[in-house]
């Protein structure tokens, strides 16, 4: 399995919203081992840290109606199972722990994994709408910076 170097952060090219296939190293009900990973991190972190946030993905579809679960069908992402997200199952995720590309989701999907993130923590209920609005356009600029 192929991984990625820790060599030169920013030569990875790593982007939110990459599926790779990522050692996560959960315990109990946690998602272990070697599985699709959907990384969850903005792309100024992805370029410069030795770690992304990752969301575990799981092909046991269960639990859809759960605000924090994001079906991803196979049909449309390029995955070979439909699979879930699970939004609420955050990883930091050394780079060394990162294997081998699979597919980059459509901002569609993404749109719909963003919602069930912030509902997984609901931290934006102590936000005002004015707040939301500036961090908003400065979570903009650490996606696509100028």
């Amino acid at each position: 399995m192929r991984v990625v170097s820790n060599s030169n952060y920013g030569s990875n090219r790593i982007a939110i919203g990459d599926i790779y296939m990522m050692n996560f190293s959960g315990e109990a009900n946690e998602q272990k081992g070697w599985r699709p990973g959907v990384v969850f991190q903005n792309n100024t972190g992805n370029k410069f840290s030795p770690n992304i946030v990752a969301l575990p993905l799981t092909s046991s579809i269960k639990k859809t109606a759960q605000p924090t679960h994001v079906t991803l069908r196979a049909a449309d992402t390029g995955l070979k199972l439909d699979s879930m997200v699970l939004c609420e199952n955050p990883e930091t995720i050394s780079k060394g722990k990162i294997g081998k590309y699979l597919t980059s989701l459509p901002e569609d999907y993404m749109r719909q994994i963003a919602v069930a993130n912030i509902l997984a923590s609901s931290a934006i209920s102590f936000l005002s709408k004015d707040d939301v609005i500036r961090t908003w356009h400065k979570a903009a600029t650490l996606n696509y910076p100028s």
